[in-house]
């Protein structure tokens, strides 16, 4: 019986590649901070505009910054 040793340690992980600007993305990983275990979306902060993520959580992930893009929206009364 011999056994394969990967001398590289390759390790393959299937994801999403997102672009967004700054703003969206420190707002996506302040999110998954926020996350636990298996219910973190974000698999790597690669450079300023792009993270790669979960497939699976592409839905929850836009539900999530869509909620709080809207709670930090400023919208102006109409009665100033």
């Amino acid at each position: 019986m011999s056994t394969y040793s990967d001398p590289y340690a390759v390790k393959l992980t299937s994801g999403v590649l997102i672009t967004c600007d700054s703003a969206a993305k420190q707002i996506l990983l302040h999110i998954d901070s926020q996350r636990d275990g298996p219910s973190k979306f974000i698999l790597r902060d690669i450079d300023e505009t792009h993270v790669l993520v979960k497939k699976e959580h592409i839905e929850i992930m836009k539900d999530l910054l869509q909620v709080e893009l809207e709670q930090n929206t400023y919208i102006r009364d109409p009665n100033i």
